[in-house]
């Protein structure tokens, strides 16, 4: 008897061996958003961000997604996660059939996530705890995309505060010491981030030099920590990995 037939039975009873797009979404939400802009960032997980990662990509990949909340206790905030099929062993009509599914679904992730921390309602901004959280949760190269305002208020620095002097590279790199000291660095080794929703530097208060300084701080956190910054600003559209 040929060994093929048996061959193949185990070829398909093995684990999906396929490409495995790793994404992880984090959102300021809470107490440590206005309400409005956490809408905006539903609006934007919604309509620009879940169909281009539930479209043509799942199927030929699996995607595993990630959502975490970005909060006054980001290392400990509520976090989903959620894997596509397996594209080999599933049919396309079926994965045609799931994509509106998965899509409630992180919709329905997101808002529970909002309903229980804004409930917890902790004070502050722990952005760089978040992606520490994220680093930990990563499973070799992935994508980590951070819907929020921009500012880091925590224990470690404040950067609403605009007296910050944050346009000195030596005072970013003091702000980078303190966190390998309070709570070292996010291991963010293959990680491609990117930064949407962005208001911080964008008032009345603010100037041209204070919006590049803030971009700065965070492009060499994380190029410190290992990742890669993508894109930077308002819209979604700057983040090429999408």
């Amino acid at each position: 008897m040929s060994a093929i037939p048996t061959l193949l039975a185990l070829a398909l009873n093995l684990p999906f061996a396929g490409p495995v797009d790793q994404v992880q979404i984090l959102f300021t939400t809470g107490c440590s958003a206005p309400r409005g802009v956490q809408n905006e960032y539903r609006r934007m997980l919604d309509q620009e961000v879940l169909p281009l990662l539930l479209g043509e990509r799942i199927l030929n990949r699996k995607v595993r997604l990630v959502l975490a909340g970005v909060t006054g206790r980001s290392y400990t905030a509520p976090s989903w996660v959620m894997e596509t099929p397996d594209p080999l062993s599933t049919s396309r009509l079926a994965l045609e059939r799931q994509r509106k599914e998965l899509h409630r679904k992180a919709l329905q992730a997101f808002d529970d996530i909002r309903k229980r921390t804004t409930a917890e309602c902790r004070s502050g901004t722990e952005t760089i705890a978040a992606l520490r959280a994220a680093g930990e949760r990563t499973r070799g190269s992935g994508r980590i995309l951070v819907l929020t305002h921009g500012f880091e208020q925590s224990e470690i620095v404040n950067l609403y505060n605009y007296n910050l002097k944050l346009h000195l590279p030596e005072v970013r790199a003091s702000i980078r010491k303190r966190v390998k000291e309070k709570i070292g660095l996010p291991n963010l080794k293959g990680q491609e981030v990117c930064f949407a929703g962005i208001t911080s530097g964008y008032d009345a208060n603010a100037n041209a030099r204070l919006t590049a300084n803030i971009r700065l701080f965070w492009e060499e956190l994380i190029a410190e920590s290992g990742g890669k910054l993508m894109g930077y600003g308002v819209s979604t559209r700057n983040c090429s990995f999408l």
